[in-house]
């Protein structure tokens, strides 16, 4: 859910707060709130290409897509909601979901369809070993429960505890040094309610790369300094509640003629109720590593 509202927040929260005045920083503000601010959210994520080269990757996208939804259990607002947050998501290929994942009282939920991936342009597994896999995994749901799940990042935390917060500090001087580019851009109202605004790529190289250099010690290239291209972040409103937000990079052309590439966000408030599969296959311990251990010598 953080990494969720981080996303579009960082889409939304930082469109020329300081270049537009208050009036549109507040308006801003009340949208990116009201994410958070009901019981219930639903995004819907899909991806956009242009150009004589997304050819391949067009009919991928055109079928794939995320949903992403949030329950409060309590009613109450979803910034409220804290350890006891209910997800769904569910990655879909048209009209099918490939995999929906859940997360219920702190418990874990996994279920496949192997079968989608059939319908995917570009995936050549044997329909024999599709069907072999979805016999073993497909079409029932996995737990994975609470206390696992604590273990398993207690065991992560503590063997890589110096590299995650370095990890996080760096995540952090990388997205300030992006909204600050973004901060002081201009934005533009759009007619339909929210705003959009355009900036330069190499105005984000030029300032992320300090942050870069600092970890990597080389200087700037002249290529990424001279970078071509730009990027359109959008936010849509109706009154003060965000209903969708946009990131789009356009390419000036060239080689590969990729035009743009993008990431648009459908949001809504519709009311959810997020619940525990019943009859799920309980992960043990014990059954993950003998997963784990399947996996490493390639078989099930």
């Amino acid at each position: 859910m953080r990494k969720t509202l981080l996303l579009l927040g960082v889409v939304a929260s930082t469109l020329a707060l300081s270049a537009c005045g208050t009036t549109t920083k507040a308006t801003i503000d009340q949208s990116v709130a009201s994410l958070g601010s009901q019981s219930d959210l639903q995004i819907h994520l899909t991806g956009t290409v242009t150009g004589t080269d997304a050819v391949q990757a067009l009919p991928v996208l055109k079928l794939v897509s995320i949903n992403l939804d949030y329950a409060n259990p309590s009613g109450g607002p979803l910034s409220q909601a804290g350890g006891t947050l209910a997800e769904d998501i569910t990655v879909n290929v048209g009209t099918k979901t490939l995999a929906e994942i859940r997360s219920v009282d702190g418990n874990g939920y996994l279920n496949v369809d192997l079968t989608s991936l059939s319908s995917l342009p570009g995936v050549n597994l044997p329909a024999s070993q599709l069907a072999a896999l979805q016999l073993v995994i497909g079409g029932r749901w996995f737990e994975i429960p609470k206390s696992l799940i604590d273990s398993l990042a207690q065991k992560d935390a503590t063997a890589n505890k110096a590299q995650a917060a370095a990890d996080v500090a760096l995540e952090r001087q990388i997205i300030d040094a992006i909204s600050k580019v973004i901060d002081n851009a201009p934005a533009k109202a759009l007619s339909g309610g929210g705003y959009s605004e355009t900036g330069s790529l190499a105005s984000i190289v030029k300032a992320v790369w300090p942050t870069i250099a600092s970890v990597t010690k080389t200087t700037l290239p002249a290529s990424a300094a001279a970078v071509k291209g730009t990027y359109t972040l959008t936010l849509t409103n109706s009154g003060s509640t965000a209903t969708g937000a946009s990131i789009t990079i356009n390419s000036p052309g060239g080689e590969p003629q990729i035009t743009s590439i993008g990431l648009v966000a459908g949001i809504t408030h519709n009311s959810e109720t997020i619940t525990a599969p019943s009859d799920a296959t309980v992960i043990t311990p014990a059954l993950l590593k003998e997963l784990e251990s399947s996996g490493a010598t390639g078989t099930l």
